[in-house]
């Protein structure tokens, strides 16, 4: 039961997919996607290729992690449960 509940709430293989599914659905998801491509383009533009992927590489790697904080930590209710059950990630 304890592996179960992990995997469901801590180590999900299925949730990035999901959550894409799910963000492709909003409108304001797919403004604010395209806002950051282009925006994307003409920084790409400006420092060039490498210094561009450098920074885009760490952004993407903080707000990865600043999701699965926020994912983890499911507004005080989810970390609860699983610090009960001596789950947290």
């Amino acid at each position: 039961m304890k592996d179960i509940l992990k995997i469901l709430f801590v180590d999900n293989p299925y949730l990035p997919e999901e959550v894409c599914k799910f963000c492709k659905q909003l409108p304001e998801f797919q403004e604010a996607e395209q806002a950051y491509e282009a925006a994307a383009e003409q920084l790409r533009a400006q420092l060039g290729p490498a210094q561009f992927d450098a920074f885009d590489e760490t952004l993407t790697w903080y707000l990865a992690l600043y999701a699965n904080a926020y994912y983890r930590f499911g507004l005080s209710l989810r970390q609860e449960v699983l610090s009960a059950w001596g789950l947290e990630g």
